[in-house]
C-alpha cells in the first residue's frame, strides 16, 4: 500500500523548529517492518499553505494519507484534511500526534480525518493499513479512535513497544534535508549546519502537570549501542555533524548516558551535541556533565519553570532548585552554553511568585533563558488545576503558540504577567557578564547572533 505521512505546521518564519523524528520513525516501520510504500511531507521548511501539500501527494499517488500535528497546528491540520478530501474524496486520512491524540473529537469533528491513531503510532498504524486492505476488522486496530453515529468510539490501546532496539531507524532519506538547515532550529543556537534530531528513549516517569506525554509513563531506553549505530549512519550517509536529542527524559539512567558517551568518544565520531530538552536538572551530576561535554556537548537545557516550592509541588514537578542551581554553575564552568526555561502564570500564582522565578533566574549562572506563559494543554492535569483555581480556559487552538501566546490562568491581570515576562528578557540579558559569556562561547557568530538578537527584541518588546 502507497502510504502518504505529512508533517503539518503553521507558518511561523520566526520559531524554530525540529525534524519530525516520530513521523520519520512511523515512515521507516511501515516502509521496513509492514512493507508498505511511504512518502513524507514536512510543511515546516516555510510552507504557507496545503498547495504545496496537494501537488507532491498527487506526484506520489497514495492509498493511503497520514498527518500528524501538535495543537499549535491544529487549524493546519485542518485545512490539509479538507485540501485532500477535495482534491481525493477517496483516500483514507488517518491523524496521530500530540494534537489527535489529545483531542480526538476536535480532529475527527469536521468530518475530513476518518480514522485517529492516539499516542505510540506504529502498531497502530500499521495494523490501521491492514484493516484497510481486508486483512483484519477494525475492532483489530489497536490505539483507534473513529467517529460511530455521532460518537466517538476508541479501540483497546497496544501495549508500549519495549524494545526500541528492534525498530528501524528513522527515515531521513524519504525527506530532503536541504530545508531543514536554513530555518531555525530548535535551540535556536547552532554549532554546525548539517544536522539531525535524534530520540534514544520514549516515555517519562515524572508527573509534571502541563505535559501530556503521549509516550506513557514507563520509561523505554534504546541501547547504547544502537543509538551510537544510528549516528554513524547519520554521519556516514548524510554527512551530519551535529545531533539535536530529543528525548522527554534523556538523563534518567545516569550510568546508561556515560556509556552513550564512551562509545561515542570510541567510535570516533565528531559531533556536536546539543539538549534543548530532555536533561532533569536535579538527577544530573559533574561526572555525567564531563562525559557528555567529552562527546560533543556545547548547548544544554535545564527546565527550572518556577522558583516557588509551593508551585512546584502544585504542579507535580518536585524540582530540587538547589540542586539545579548547583548543576548550572558545573555545567558553566565546563564551557557549556546553558539554557533554562521558566513559565510564568501557573493557576493560583501570584505577582511575588513569578518575580521570584525572574529573580533565580537573573542569578543563575545560565548563559541563556526563555520565559513562557503557561499553556494549559487538553488531557494534562493542569486543565484540572486550572479549573479548580477558576481559572477560564481557551476554547479557540489558535490561542496555543508558545513563544506568543496570551493565555493567563493566574491570579495576575494580563497587563502584569504581560510586563514581568517582557522585563524578564530585557533584565537577564543586560547583564555585562552574561552578554560576555555569550560572547564568548556563541559559535557561528555571523548566523547564531543576529537571530539571538532578533528573538531578544520580539519577546522584550513584542510578543
Amino acid at each position: 500500500m502507497r502510504v502518504f505521512l505529512i508533517q503539518a505546521a503553521t507558518y511561523f518564519p520566526e520559531t524554530e523548529k525540529c525534524f519530525p523524528v516520530g513521523l520519520l520513525q512511523l515512515a521507516a516501520y511501515l516502509r521496513d517492518r509492514a512493507g508498505h510504500e511511504v512518502g513524507v511531507f514536512d510543511m515546516q521548511p516555510d510552507v504557507r499553505s496545503p498547495e504545496p501539500v496537494l501537488r507532491a501527494l498527487q506526484a506520489f499517488r497514495p492509498e493511503v494519507v497520514g498527518i500528524s500535528a501538535l495543537s499549535t497546528d491544529a487549524r493546519v491540520l485542518h485545512a490539509v484534511a479538507a485540501a485532500v478530501k477535495q482534491a481525493r474524496p477517496d483516500l483514507p486520512i488517518m491523524a496521530g500526534g500530540a494534537h489527535p491524540t489529545t483531542y480526538p473529537e476536535n480532529t475527527l469533528s469536521p468530518g475530513q480525518v476518518d480514522y485517529v491513531i492516539a499516542g505510540e503510532g506504529e502498531l497502530g498504524a500499521a495494523a490501521l493499513l491492514r484493516y484497510l486492505a481486508g486483512e483484519i476488522t477494525r475492532d483489530d486496530v489497536p490505539n483507534l479512535v473513529v467517529r460511530d453515529d455521532g460518537r466517538l468510539v476508541r479501540n483497546a490501546p497496544a501495549p508500549w513497544i519495549e524494545n526500541l532496539d528492534a525498530l528501524p531507524f528513522a527515515a531521513y532519506d524519504l525527506l530532503d534535508l536541504e530545508p531543514f538547515y536554513r530555518i531555525p532550529r530548535t535551540g535556536v543556537i547552532w554549532a554546525r549546519r548539517r544536522y539531525a534530531a535524534v530520540a534514544t528513549s520514549r516515555g517519562c516517569p515524572y508527573h509534571c502537570a502541563y505535559c501530556h506525554q503521549i509516550l506513557g509513563k514507563k520509561y523505554r531506553p534504546r541501547s547504547p549501542a544502537h543509538v551510537v549505530t544510528e549516528l554513524r549512519q547519520l554521519v556516514e550517509r548524510h554527512r551530519i555533524g551535529e545531533i539535536v536529542f530529543v528525548d522527554d527524559m534523556f538523563n534518567l539512567q545516569r550510568e546508561r548516558v556515560q556509556e552513550l558517551c564512551r562509545l561515542m568518544c570510541e567510535a570516533g565520531l565528531d559531533l556536536k551535541l546539543a539538549f534543548p530538552i530532555g536533561l532533569r536538572g536535579d538527577i544530573m551530576d559533574e561526572e555525567t556533565v564531563r562525559a557528555l561535554v567529552g562527546a560533543g556537548m556545547f548547548r544544554c537545557m535545564y527546565a527550572v519553570e518556577t522558583a516557588s516550592p509551593r508551585l512546584q509541588s502544585l504542579i507535580g514537578k518536585n524540582l530540587a532548585i538547589d540542586k539545579v542551581m548547583d548543576i548550572i554553575e558545573v555545567t558553566n564552568r565546563y564551557g557549556v552554553l546553558t539554557h533554562g526555561t521558566f513559565m510564568l502564570g501557573f493557576p493560583s500564582e501570584t505577582e511575588a511568585e513569578a518575580r521570584a522565578t525572574v529573580d533565580l533566574a537573573c542569578r543563575s549562572k545560565l548563559a541563556t533563558a526563555a520565559f513562557f506563559r503557561v499553556i494549559p494543554f487538553g488531557d494534562t492535569p493542569l486543565v484540572e488545576l486550572a479549573r479548580q483555581y477558576g481559572a477560564k480556559l481557551p476554547a479557540d487552538f489558535e490561542c496555543y503558540e508558545f513563544h506568543k501566546s496570551k493565555i493567563n490562568i493566574s491570579t495576575m491581570t494580563d497587563a502584569v504577567l504581560d510586563r514581568i515576562k517582557k522585563r524578564a528578557y530585557l533584565r537577564f540579558y543586560l547583564n555585562p557578564r552574561r552578554i560576555g559569556r555569550i560572547l564568548f562561547r556563541l559559535p557561528r557568530w555571523t548566523s547564531n547572533l543576529p537571530r539571538l538578537v532578533a528573538m531578544w527584541v520580539r519577546k522584550s518588546f513584542f510578543w
